[in-house]
């Protein structure tokens, strides 16, 4: 009888281990699945060695809650970064140097071409933003916050569509320079400062914010580049 009730008991701590072991594995082919289908859709832009140091990452991580240990996910930089979700579209870019991340907020943002090469947009998916954040916090420890306010983007946009300018993003049309070609004969644009809300050390949760941040701002400058895309379409 003893023999019996002891058998019972392994059996039953045996089926617990499978239990416990496929909800590990179902885990890990969800995070897996997740990461597959973002390097395939939104990140399909990224270079050889972005992917690389993305795929380092993961290879790194000696399990998967290791990915939730940045300060980055703290309330404090979680809420700074979040808080103007609901009414703003944010992105986030990384920079290795404070003064250059300062001098974003004092100048704008600079990009070549597309804003999207190097500005990543992020929302309240934690999932989405771990994947991004770990893929891209190798470029550097200060991730600078750009949000723009959904108003003004959906304005410009529809401005864009009245023009016929279907091949023009709205963040070329929000800036505040006349744009350039830098000695690798890509276009250089440059964001309003308006739109840089401030940046966040991830590595010590470390906030700064831009005093003159307002994502609602307008300018007649906007207006002009419109006319300018227009003009360059025509010819």
């Amino acid at each position: 009888m003893t023999l019996v009730i002891l058998l019972i008991i392994v059996i039953i701590l045996l089926l617990g281990y499978i239990i416990f072991l496929n909800i590990r594995l179902a885990k890990k082919n969800l995070f897996i699945e997740s990461t597959v289908r973002r390097l395939a859709g939104i990140e399909q832009n990224w270079s050889p060695e972005e992917m690389m140091r993305f795929l380092s990452e993961i290879k790194k991580a000696s399990h998967y809650g290791s990915f939730f240990t940045d300060k980055l996910f703290e309330e404090k930089p979680m809420g700074f970064l979040l808080e103007d979700e609901n009414n703003s579209k944010i992105y986030i870019h990384y920079t290795k140097d404070e003064a250059d991340a300062r001098n974003i907020i004092r100048e704008g943002f600079r990009f070549a071409d597309s804003f999207y090469k190097t500005a990543l947009p992020v929302t309240h998916d934690r999932l989405d933003l771990l994947i991004k954040h770990n893929g891209r916090k190798s470029f550097g420890n200060y991730m600078v916050i750009i949000c723009i306010s959904e108003k003004i983007f959906h304005h410009y946009s529809g401005e864009l569509d009245k023009k016929g300018l279907k091949g023009v993003a709205v963040e070329n049309v929000l800036t505040v320079a006349p744009p350039f070609r830098n000695e690798n004969a890509d276009i250089i644009y440059q964001l309003s400062n308006k739109f840089i809300k401030g940046y966040i050390n991830h590595q010590t949760g470390e906030i700064i914010s831009n005093p003159d941040y307002n994502p609602l701002y307008d300018s007649a400058l906007f207006v002009q580049n419109l006319e300018l895309f227009k003009n360059r379409a025509a010819s």
